[in-house]
């Protein structure tokens, strides 16, 4: 062979394979995203929420998102209950609950839930009162600044914001680095859209990057740092549109002094949002001291059952019928 073909026989051989490759992944579906990067936590279920739950669909902002359909409990535009007027109607007064699950509810009933039993106690005190329940279930407060801005477009009176709980889990990549992730990804190889081989090349990189952290990578979903400055983030926005923000501290019951458990670094970001609630000269509604330790409200450690969301909602709606008076 002459000499100066090798390198050209080397290269097609190599192209060949890789088309070998490519058409034996595409036919056995092979198919992976760059932001499936499980962190080896067993409380990480970002990856279920965004890949795997069939009410939720992966947005590359806020990382899942709510998506409708038949037997869906989120209605079109993203929120639960029924679908609310794009324009608010003259004479109504929105109200909009953004947060986790504990906002959400449970996924049983239309009622269990506080946004909905503060409705219909605004119902009867204040005629005209619309509230809007935006909970997503898994959402912290990286998310939640994200869905507020969105919630703008429906032009609130007030917003009820309520995290914590998912901030302070600990896992291996942070929200804001789970994002960026994928975002460079994108940046660096748009083929890994069309390209199987490509996401095998990025799976593997990904597998070797989990394999070989360590637990001194360990931290919280939002840092307590960015969790305060979310929250401050919310309320300047607000008041840009005329919006009025009161936050809530997170309810939960128990303690633990494991590291590696949510409830251990939980209070500290409520306290950040009675600091930035001061701060900032903002409402803060302190669910957390109303309930703690009282066990036979909640269903398990972070979640109401129907009495808790039945009594969180007066408490709420007591504090606010304070805050709205002329």
């Amino acid at each position: 062979m002459i000499r100066w073909m090798r390198p050209i026989v080397v290269v097609a051989s190599m192209l060949a394979t890789a088309g070998v490759l490519e058409l034996a992944l595409r036919a056995v579906g092979y198919q992976y995203s760059p932001l499936q990067i499980g962190a080896n936590v067993k409380d990480d279920w970002r990856d279920d929420h965004a890949f795997g739950d069939r009410n939720l669909i992966y947005d590359p902002d806020l990382i899942w998102r709510p998506k409708s359909g038949q037997f869906s409990p989120f209605n079109p535009q993203g929120f639960r209950g029924a679908t609310i007027l794009p324009h608010k109607p003259p004479g109504t007064f929105r109200i909009f609950a953004i947060g986790d699950s504990n906002t959400f509810g449970w996924d049983v009933d239309e009622g269990t839930n506080w946004p909905s039993q503060l409705q219909e106690l605004f119902s009867v005190s204040r005629p005209g009162t619309e509230v809007v329940n935006a909970g997503v279930w898994g959402y912290s407060s990286f998310q939640g600044k994200r869905r507020f801005v969105e919630a703008l477009a429906f032009d609130p009176d007030l917003v009820l914001i309520s995290f914590g709980g998912n901030d302070a889990h600990q896992v291996a990549v942070p929200d804001i680095d789970y994002v960026r992730r994928h975002d460079r990804i994108e940046y660096v190889t748009r083929a890994t859209r069309r390209s199987r081989l490509a996401q095998l090349a990025v799976a593997s990189w990904d597998g070797l990057a989990a394999r070989t952290g360590d637990s001194a990578s360990i931290g919280p979903r939002v840092r307590l740092e960015d969790y305060a400055a979310n929250l401050r983030a919310i309320i300047h926005d607000g008041r840009v549109r005329g919006v009025r923000v009161v936050l809530l501290t997170r309810p939960f019951i128990g303690s633990s002094t494991d590291p590696m458990s949510w409830k251990t670094h939980a209070p500290s970001y409520n306290d950040a949002t009675v600091e930035v609630g001061r701060a900032e000269q903002t409402p803060v509604i302190d669910v957390y001291g109303a309930f703690h330790n009282r066990e036979e409200l909640f269903d398990d450690e972070s979640h109401f059952g129907v009495e808790g969301h039945r009594l969180a909602a007066r408490l709420i709606h007591e504090e606010l019928l304070r805050l709205l008076a002329p």
